[in-house]
């Protein structure tokens, strides 16, 4: 069986041709590529992988050059200033050296530091690398929920269309009822009174109509919210069927990355304890430099000199800091297991049931399309009979009533099944992959 709704849009035709139309892939598109949130979490995303290259360089020698300049007479500082200048000029007596003259030095040093072992720099590397996985996998997680929430305001449109659709055959109806009762009242088999309650339909049918458009035209600027848009409204192309979203409810493993996140997390987390342990180990370093000293020129070449410096720091007491640092990071491991935990359960609960409100929905969608065929042919006859005369206003308003909300409860019925077929989807972590599949597939 055709797809009453689908095939209800697809008649309407002009009805989507209101300024811009999008397919569902290029508000996708537009939504994953334009919306500032899904910026904000891509930018995230760079910004972490750029703390890879920070974490990495401390591996590598950092290189100095300074200037400085000193004045000074004071006796130590004097004679060190002669020395480094290599002007130091012996004297007999020690006044010299005591009541030092005023000496001025311009130091050009250039300085290597090279780090030989530092536990902090490989660990810091590794949780760097792991944290920008993890906001790697965040940012996919945010651009699937930009998509289905454009996918979401892609079926309010669609509602919205179908709604319109319904409402203009529900006036159709409501104008025939309001002739067919002028009718009788001319004629003498009619009452005045049922002339003005068909008017009260007629009106009514209106309503919804303005209702509706007033609706139509807010899901529209919803959509192009959604897709990133700063204002205006965008109209949907074509309307989604059941059909395009039947790989939704497939059995594809379980990709959501707001789990993989959390999974790094816990890696991150439980390098934090390693790195946390391995303060008790030493650190290796290298110094060199090279200085020239001047006594009246910056940069100047009057004397020069090097230093080469090995060393090893290792801290034997700290007053407990380590210990308690452990204790914290472990802490903190197993609470970034625990919260995995907790929401691998829950993933597997709201995939559970996005599934089962699927198939709710698609058996609603049958239980509607019976009771609004139903209601059709309940009108149909009840206006044969209406026409003939054997039977009254009331019943002809009251299966009126019964087929406008027939209606109503077909569209929404269509729609949540839609809405649900996307869910499991989005549940599963698989929704982009599947809607441009589905897509292709279709094309």
């Amino acid at each position: 069986m055709i797809h009453i709704l689908t095939l209800c849009l697809f008649l309407l035709g002009a009805g989507f041709a209101h300024g811009e139309t999008v397919g569902i892939r290029q508000a996708l598109a537009e939504a994953v590529a334009n919306r500032p949130l899904a910026r904000a979490t891509a930018e995230d995303a760079r910004g972490a992988e750029a703390a890879i290259g920070e974490a990495r360089s401390r591996l590598l020698p950092r290189l100095t050059l300074t200037e400085s300049f000193y004045a000074t007479d004071e006796p130590g500082g004097s004679l060190f200033i002669s020395l480094n200048q290599e002007d130091l000029k012996l004297s007999p007596s020690a006044d010299s050296y005591n009541f030092a003259p005023t000496r001025r030095d311009f130091e050009t040093r250039l300085t290597l530091e090279q780090p030989l072992y530092d536990p902090d720099i490989s660990y810091g590397l590794q949780r760097a690398k792991k944290g920008a996985e993890a906001t790697a996998a965040s940012a996919r997680r945010t651009r699937e929920w930009v998509a289905f929430a454009t996918f979401q305001a892609y079926l309010d449109v669609q509602q919205a269309h179908a709604a319109l659709s319904w409402i203009e055959s529900a006036q159709k109806e409501a104008n025939e009822i309001l002739r067919l009762a002028g009718e009788r009242q001319q004629v003498g088999v009619g009452l005045k009174a049922d002339v003005l309650r068909a008017q009260v339909l007629v009106s009514r049918a209106r309503q919804q109509q303005i209702a509706v458009e007033h609706d139509l035209a807010l899901a529209r600027r919803s959509l192009a919210l959604a897709m990133g848009r700063d204002g205006g409204e965008v109209d949907i192309a074509a309307p989604l069927s059941v059909s395009e979203l039947a790989g939704a409810a497939g059995e594809l493993p379980m990709a959501r990355a707001d789990l993989e996140a959390l999974s790094l997390q816990v890696d991150e987390a439980e390098l934090g304890h390693r790195q946390s342990r391995a303060a008790y180990l030493p650190r290796l370093g290298l110094n060199a430099s090279y200085a020239l000293h001047d006594g009246s020129t910056p940069f100047g070449t009057e004397a020069n000199a090097w230093m080469v410096q090995a060393g090893l720091r290792w801290e034997l007491f700290d007053g407990f800091r380590r210990s308690s640092q452990g204790a914290r990071t472990a802490a903190a491991s197993r609470s970034a297991g625990a919260r995995l935990e907790e929401a691998a359960r829950q993933a597997r609960f709201e995939l559970d049931q996005a599934r089962l409100r699927a198939e709710e929905a698609r058996l609603l969608v049958d239980v509607a399309t019976s009771a609004l065929a139903a209601a059709e042919e309940g009108q149909r006859l009840v206006l044969q009979r209406y026409e003939a005369g054997l039977d009254d206003l009331s019943a002809m308003l009251s299966t009126q009533e019964a087929l406008d909300r027939s209606r109503f409860e077909r569209v929404n019925a269509s729609t949540r099944h839609l809405l649900a077929l996307g869910n499991i989807a989005f549940q599963n972590g698989t929704f982009l992959q599947v809607v441009s599949s589905t897509q292709e597939h279709t094309q």
